[in-house]
């Protein structure tokens, strides 16, 4: 009984915690503008860093950044860190950040190292969170109109979407067809939730690099994958604890 208490109080403070964080995130959505992506020109034209030294530190730094098809684009937040070090220590690394014989050996090492159990609190709030989310999405459908208010996140339309990632809308109707971007649609319309679109992108763009067999991705590609593995037997893990609590 009274771990079927604690839970009970965990939920509804979570509850609490997570629609005024909601409704936060709408008033912020409300005066606040998306972020703008950079194309290599105008991060060499910002930085003063020639094209080509850009493309090389997207390889041999992981300079975070999104492929949208054969496009890169960036958040000049995201380059801030990489184009600091490039500037201060060129192509040398006092750290050894970049060493591929440290790099391989902490990649073999990953999945021995024991990671922090994650607080049920954490748990609890990405459950909650993907049934905000489901529900937000039935309403939408529902309703068929507010589509630019998705529970504090940015629904936008194809034409949109190909101005926010740079790109033309037959390259983000590719993406959808033919790379699996996600997205809904509203009878014959597809629209483009922008924050699931960047996570996509991100992997996406990982995944390519990792393929080509550059360690540096692949070091970032296998994060991604155990973060999503994680999130998956610990979002079934909690149910289960959930489920014996209430009997």
């Amino acid at each position: 009984m009274a771990l079927l208490f604690r839970n009970k109080v965990i939920i509804y403070t979570i509850i609490h915690d997570e629609i005024s964080q909601l409704v936060k995130n709408l008033y912020e959505f409300e005066h606040h503008t998306p972020k703008k992506y950079l194309t290599i020109k105008e991060v060499s034209s910002m930085t003063g860093i020639g094209s080509y030294t850009i493309r090389q530190l997207t390889h041999a730094r992981a300079m975070p950044h999104r492929k949208v098809k054969s496009r890169i684009i960036f958040d000049e937040n995201e380059i801030k860190k990489t184009i600091i070090n490039y500037k201060q220590f060129g192509w040398t690394d006092p750290d050894n950040n970049w060493d591929i014989t440290e790099v391989q050996t902490e990649i073999g090492n990953f999945h021995k190292t024991k990671e922090a159990p994650a607080l049920i609190e954490e748990i609890l709030r990405k459950i909650i969170r993907d049934e905000l989310a489901c529900f937000s999405s039935e309403i939408m459908n529902y309703t068929k109109k507010d589509r630019a208010n998705y529970y504090g996140r940015t629904v936008l339309t194809i034409k949109e979407a190909a101005r926010h990632f740079r790109t033309s809308p037959s390259t983000i109707y590719s993406l959808i067809k033919e790379d699996g971007m996600p997205h809904f649609k509203i009878q014959s319309r597809f629209y483009i939730v922008l924050e699931e679109a960047e996570a996509f992108l991100w992997r996406e763009t990982a995944k390519s690099y990792a393929t080509e067999g550059n360690i540096y991705w692949q070091r970032i590609l296998q994060r991604l994958d155990w973060e999503e593995k994680q999130r998956n037997a610990i979002y079934e893990k909690t149910l289960k604890r959930l489920e014996e609590s209430s009997f």
